[in-house]
């Protein structure tokens, strides 16, 4: 019973997504009260095209990185798994961080040193965010498969190794993300929790962000 709830709960996240879009839409009764635009609608298709496009470069993402990096993507996880509040209060200092700092490096300092510091703060944030997602999807897959143990994770045949929960994870997120209003709120509170792990586990390699002084 429990490997059947696993398996269609993916399932019915993206069915409320259908069915609250559906709720969303005008009724065809009501159509000469609320008239629905052909302009309105092609914005709506094209805002979710882009968003599907999106969540495919998300997904190209997920792939690389974790094959490349699987055992860091694995620990930020866990990370993220047992320490939720303190990755989401991490998170949201380092964005909030990202932001003053790129203020001050904006106005304060002067322009010939400043765009090269607000050049490589861009980057490193932009790789945080890629980083921590992945590791948000990853640990999203890990809640919905159960994958207590890595033992039990092999022993699987229809959801097994650090890929598959990565997939998994980025397929439910993304279907959530397609929700309208709700979707966005998700999938920043998404990052907020991501750029948290990443920081806090050091991109998965847990170890020290500056060299300990050793006294004699």
């Amino acid at each position: 019973m429990r490997r059947i709830l696993r398996l269609f709960l993916p399932l019915t996240i993206v069915a409320a997504s259908l069915v609250t879009a559906m709720i969303a839409a005008p009724h065809p009764g009501n159509q000469l009260e609320m008239p629905f635009p052909l302009e309105h609608a092609a914005s709506m298709m094209q805002e979710s095209a882009v968003t599907v496009s999106l969540i495919a470069v998300w997904l190209l993402a997920a792939v690389g990185l974790t094959l490349m990096s699987g055992r860091e993507v694995r620990s930020s996880s866990i990370e993220l798994r047992h320490s939720a509040l303190h990755c989401f209060t991490l998170g949201l200092v380092a964005v909030t961080s990202f932001v003053l700092t790129a203020i001050v490096f904006s106005y304060l300092i002067p322009f010939f040193v400043g765009v090269p510091l607000l050049f490589m703060l861009a980057v490193f944030a932009v790789i945080t965010k890629i980083y921590g997602l992945v590791a948000v999807f990853h640990a999203l897959g890990a809640l919905i498969g159960g994958a207590r143990t890595r033992d039990e994770l092999a022993s699987r045949n229809w959801l097994r190794g650090d890929l598959a929960l990565a997939v998994l994870g980025l397929v439910v997120l993304g279907a959530l993300r397609l929700i309208p209003v709700v979707g966005p709120v998700i999938w920043a509170g998404a990052s907020v929790f991501g750029v948290g792990s990443a920081l806090a586990t050091k991109f998965g390699r847990r170890e020290p962000w500056f060299l300990a002084v050793r006294t004699a």
